[in-house]
């Protein structure tokens, strides 16, 4: 891979982000929107003294780490959906630029997309309902790292089918990330799950992350068994999204779907 040409990808991006403000808005406005929402909820439940030690914790850090991962989840495969409504994919491909040198620029822009939206949310957080969470950001890095590794994992799969499929199936892109969410166990423990639910949820990482955040917040330590975890299941859903992603784009060529995706 060559650096400059991952590079050009980043700067393409970040032109069409100075002309197209729903690039900016998108990274900005579905975080604050989130934690406006969920901390009146919070405000809501202590004023009628229905809060339980560390709730408020719980709920706006799940707020925080879940906007981070839905956002870089959706922004990895609306990128390539860019392209598309651009009519720019066949453009990109007639270059010396190869599919990984791609994604890793993709990967790039969307890590500073998601992590600019973290930081926005943490601030109206602390600014608008005195709620914290820098302090424990370091505890928290490392589920952080295994949310973005997952929904690395999510965006490359979504698209690898825009790949074979086309543009049919984009609507995947904003709502994949809500089937994922009730077994994430953002809110909750996995404990409160029917018992034939807990299974699915502890082989997502996502509820991993999200319990080792309550024990980190709650002041129980690193738990390194959910990071471990957590780790280990990204490695197994990466190497098969990659495999899964390689053979949709090897099908899109051989079908010649790569200048008719729309």
């Amino acid at each position: 891979m060559k650096p400059y040409r991952i590079g050009a990808v980043v700067v393409r991006h970040a032109y069409e982000a100075r002309h197209n403000l729903d690039r900016v808005t998108d990274t900005l406005y579905w975080p604050v929107m989130d934690i406006i929402v969920w901390g009146f909820f919070t405000l809501y439940l202590a004023r009628d003294n229905r809060l339980q030690p560390g709730l408020v914790s719980f709920l706006l850090g799940g707020v925080i780490l879940w906007g981070m991962f839905r956002s870089f989840q959706r922004d990895m495969a609306a990128g390539f959906l860019a392209e598309l409504w651009s009519r720019n994919l066949v453009n990109l491909f007639s270059t010396p630029l190869t599919v990984s040198e791609y994604m890793t620029g993709l990967i790039a822009v969307n890590l500073i997309k998601a992590l600019l939206g973290t930081l926005a949310a943490g601030l109206v957080a602390w600014l608008c309902y005195s709620y914290d969470i820098f302090p424990a950001f370091p505890a928290l890095l490392p589920f952080m790292l295994n949310l973005v590794l997952f929904g690395l994992a999510v965006g490359i799969v979504i698209t690898g089918l825009i790949f074979r499929y086309t543009m049919r199936i984009q609507g995947l892109t904003w709502s994949f990330t809500a089937l994922l969410m009730p077994l994430s166990c953002v809110f909750y423990p996995v404990r409160s799950l029917p018992k034939t639910l807990r299974l699915l949820a502890l082989i997502l990482p996502t509820s991993h992350a999200f319990e080792g955040m309550r024990q980190a917040m709650a002041g129980g330590g690193f738990s390194a068994g959910h990071f471990v975890w957590g780790a280990a299941l990204n490695a197994i859903y990466m190497v098969l999204a990659l495999f899964f992603f390689r053979l949709m784009f090897a099908s899109a060529q051989s079908r010649g779907l790569l200048v008719k995706l729309e």
